[in-house]
Order: C-alpha cells, then sequence, then structure tokens
C-alpha cells in the first residue's frame, strides 16, 4: 500500500512540474470589462510607469518595447473581447559589450511581470472608480 501511494505522490509531482514549466506569470490576460473607456490611453500610462514605450501600428495590433540596460525587449498587448494579455516576442541584447551576451530570461521575464501589473493596476484603479462614482450616484 506504500509503495502505491508513494508511486502516485512521484507521478503527480512529475505532472506538477511539467504543468508549471509552461505558464508564465506574464501570459495570464487581464479582463477590464466596461470598466476602461479609452484603452489606448489606459496602456499607454501603465506602460510609461516602467519605462515601456507603448505603440501602435496601422492593422490597430498594439505593442509594448523595453530599451533598457543593454536589453531590448518586444512584447505585443493582445487584446481579445475585453481581456487584454501580454505576448512576448523577442529579447535580444544587441548593445552589450561584454564577454557573454546571453539573454538572462528571469530578468526579462521579471520585467513582463511587472508590465502586467502596471496594467492590471490601472485597470483596478478604473473598476474602483466605477464603483466609486456608482456609489455616489446612488447615494449609497
Amino acid at each position: 500500500m506504500r509503495k502505491i501511494i508513494a508511486g502516485l505522490l512521484v507521478s503527480c509531482v512529475g505532472v506538477m512540474t511539467v504543468t508549471a514549466s509552461e505558464l508564465h506569470l506574464y501570459q495570464d490576460s487581464i479582463p477590464y470589462g466596461n470598466y476602461v473607456q479609452d484603452l489606448d490611453s489606459m496602456l499607454t500610462d501603465a506602460v510609461k510607469r516602467n519605462h515601456w514605450v507603448f505603440s501602435k501600428d496601422d492593422a490597430g495590433i498594439r505593442y509594448a518595447n523595453l530599451d533598457y540596460k543593454t536589453y531590448k525587449i518586444k512584447t505585443e498587448l493582445v487584446v481579445s473581447g475585453d481581456t487584454v494579455a501580454v505576448k512576448l516576442i523577442s529579447a535580444e541584447r544587441p548593445d552589450c559589450g561584454k564577454k557573454s551576451c546571453k539573454v538572462d530570461m528571469d530578468k526579462v521575464e521579471g520585467w513582463l511581470v511587472k508590465l502586467r501589473r502596471s496594467i492590471a493596476f490601472d485597470v483596478t484603479k478604473a473598476v474602483r472608480d466605477d464603483a466609486l462614482k456608482r456609489r455616489f450616484v446612488d447615494g449609497a
């Protein structure tokens, strides 16, 4: 009986490890619903908080780029329905003058998580402002 339980625990740990390595914290989409009226303005303010630069091309695709400490990171801000998600396009170090110009993905993912948090923070402020507005309009 102990061998069966131990075998099940080992197999569960192996499955959890594979699942956890496929998911990145910054990839979760952020629902903004009807709370954000001007999405591009909100994204511009949110991304510039941590030195990111917001841009939008002619096709309507939104981007956030970071040029910081020899790193150049390009992301797409994927808007689907009433959600926005961060998608990494590329991360490179073209201006590196050191022996090893390897991209440290832990740093890149940290910056991407901060970008996502900044966007989520601005969405949270919009939700809060809407709740306060409704509270004072309803007279409660």
